[in-house]
């Protein structure tokens, strides 16, 4: 039951840790990925207590990534809020939210299982893991505050892009690794 359900959980992250849009649609939604982690949290649920906790915020972050499946495409330049106007901004921030407190209960969750099985080392990774990705979040924020320096926050854009790519990989992987080590 644990592999099934760290193996939902490596395939939801795929989902929300990938984005790429092809005119405007999301070939990666993050409904998906919000999805599989239900079905995972259904499977670890008696595992961890964060897990039901990590449930009941992802419940709002599948009917919110709904909304984000497709996103017009901008022809002008200048900073755009979408369709939505500000509303959509706000909705923005706090899908941010509330998914750093479902990714949150997700590896403490997982630190819960790895304890409990006397795996210290995959527990330990867990919170750092966590760290990391909150550390991922907080720089792609901070390209807001370059954004009124062009020529930064293009090189700081590509710089975000590739370390996402770093740490999507690094956080699969230590997924990959917990269904193998903690079934």
């Amino acid at each position: 039951m644990v592999e099934k359900g760290l193996n939902k959980l490596f395939w939801g992250f795929i989902f929300i840790m990938l984005s790429f849009r092809i005119q405007g649609f999301d070939i990666f939604p993050d409904v998906v990925g919000y999805v599989l982690f239900a079905f995972a949290f259904r499977d670890l649920n008696s595992r961890s207590e964060f897990f039901g906790l990590a449930s009941k915020y992802n419940i709002a972050l599948i009917v919110l990534s709904i909304f984000s499946i497709y996103q017009r495409p901008t022809q002008a330049e200048g900073i755009h809020f979408g369709s939505m106007g500000i509303l959509g901004a706000v909705i923005g921030i706090v899908v941010v939210v509330v998914n750093l407190l479902v990714v949150y209960n997700i590896f403490m969750g997982i630190h819960d299982v790895a304890y409990m099985q006397e795996q210290y080392d995959l527990a330990e990774a867990s919170q750092k893991k966590w760290k990391l990705y909150l550390m991922l979040q907080i720089a792609v924020w901070m390209v807001l505050v370059l954004i009124f320096i062009p020529v930064l926050a293009i090189i700081y854009t590509f710089a975000i892009f590739a370390a996402s790519i770093i740490i999507a990989i690094i956080i699969l992987s230590f997924l990959k690794r917990c269904s193998r080590e903690l079934s």
